[in-house]
């Protein structure tokens, strides 16, 4: 469908919080047909998550936090409850999540097995996020966890 993608132009309309570009790229279909679009895109890095289970317990842990897109999108607390999960910070996937399954759940964790990795919004959002899955056990807490 799209034989050459060409970038035109590239404008940094914030980077604030993390970066948002606003690109603007020529493609080349099959057919030799030329187009020109713009589009935005918002640049976070990548992360990873895990889920962590006890097969004995029949148990997972989760992490509670608050998300202000999900408060300004309906969810009148802004609390959700989600897996572990960070950003890489220039780290690799699998030292990331257990950097921050320690500093989230306390959990000091030993293997983990990465399932897949995915792009989590395509169309405007560039980060891909690496999941992982890992047991845990009691002896394996090594602090109350919370966060930085």
């Amino acid at each position: 469908m799209i034989d050459k993608i060409k970038i035109l132009e590239t404008k940094i309309l914030s980077d604030n919080w993390y970066v948002l570009r606003k690109i603007t790229y020529e493609y080349s279909k099959k057919d030799g047909t030329k187009l020109t679009q713009s589009r935005e895109a918002y640049d976070r890095g990548n992360g990873a998550t895990i889920l962590l289970y006890n097969k004995v317990q029949q148990t997972v842990i989760l992490t509670r936090q608050f998300r202000l897109p999900t408060f300004v999108n309906g969810n009148e607390t802004g609390m959700l409850i989600e897996a572990c999960a960070g950003l890489l910070d220039k780290d690799n996937a699998e030292n990331c999540i257990r950097r921050e399954t320690e500093e989230e759940t306390g959990y000091k964790i030993t293997e983990v097995q990465k399932i897949f990795e995915a792009y989590m919004s395509p169309g405007s959002v560039t980060e891909i996020l690496y999941f992982f899955i890992a047991q845990y056990s009691k002896e394996m807490k090594a602090n109350d966890g919370g966060g930085v």
